[in-house]
């Protein structure tokens, strides 16, 4: 057990140059009423290891093809949709016309997007909405706000009420580099895409921070997980042991509240729940 601990705190300490564990001084009421002793971890720096090799980005762009988050529901109803398929049809498929209605540019292919996960935090407040892509299109005429579109290819079928979007441009970088964000962060693991539930390393996340948080591309994140609840052996009180460290995620894509993230480093199998933290010197 000491060896895996130490050769997890070595693979770490590559992704990250300092780790701070942070908990909450603050004791629940539950806690009180259940004469909870609540141990706090102390502050503990691990040595720095060698640069940490860039990653590649065609692991998110293989992700971001199929996926994006729109803010909330307003913004979504804003977005041009499928009104039709060709003679009334409800469903179409690759080579096959239809028509939307909104604003869609000439040129360019255009993602066809279904309405996924709504985000929230695990209080329930909404974050955004997934939107996944099931086929590409193309402009063929506009009259008004009603657009003609040829079905390009598709990996499910096109519905009405399905959402048009000009396809993302992932061409900006080739690399991420890994590094410590700048400010204080602290979150939580609310979703998997494509409804996991254990997580490992190279699984793709989302987290419920984002830009407004201060979150960029690149920014290493470590993940916590809430100690076990015991019993005094002498007391017989309540003791909360202090969370550990169970892995490290690197944001490829926030948006505003929420963020895409790569789970780089795993010690142990991670959940939706588990915390996400930063270090700050």
């Amino acid at each position: 057990m000491a060896a895996k601990q130490h050769a997890y705190r070595d693979g770490f300490g590559a992704l990250l140059l300092t780790i701070v564990m942070l908990v909450s001084a603050e004791a629940t009421a539950w806690e009180r009423e259940q004469n909870v002793v609540k141990l706090s971890p102390q502050v503990r720096t691990l040595p720095h290891g060698e640069a940490v090799e860039p990653i590649p980005m065609e692991i998110a762009r293989a992700f971001l093809r199929e996926h994006r988050v729109v803010d909330n529901a307003e913004a979504l109803q804003a977005l041009a949709y499928v009104i039709a398929g060709d003679d009334r049809r409800l469903i179409s498929g690759a080579g096959d016309q239809l028509y939307a209605r909104g604003d869609v540019p000439r040129h360019g292919q255009l993602g066809i997007y279904r309405q996924s996960e709504a985000y929230q935090t695990l209080e329930g407040t909404p974050l955004g909405i997934e939107l996944t892509k099931v086929g590409v299109a193309r402009h063929i005429s506009s009259e008004g706000d009603i657009v003609q579109l040829e079905v390009v290819s598709s990996h499910q079928e096109v519905r009405v009420n399905d959402i048009v979007l000009p396809l993302d441009d992932l061409e900006q970088s080739t690399e991420l580099i890994p590094r410590a964000p700048l400010n204080a962060i602290e979150g939580r693991i609310i979703a998997v895409p494509g409804g996991v539930r254990f997580i490992g390393r190279f699984q793709i996340v989302t987290l419920d921070r984002g830009t407004l948080d201060g979150l960029q591309p690149g920014h290493v994140l470590q993940v916590n997980q809430q100690g076990e609840l015991i019993n005094d052996p002498r007391t017989q009180e309540l003791v909360q042991l202090p969370n550990t460290a169970a892995g490290a995620v690197m944001v490829f894509k926030p948006y505003d509240h929420v963020s895409y993230a790569l789970v780089m480093q795993a010690s142990n199998v991670l959940e939706v729940g588990d915390q996400v933290v930063s270090s700050v010197d």
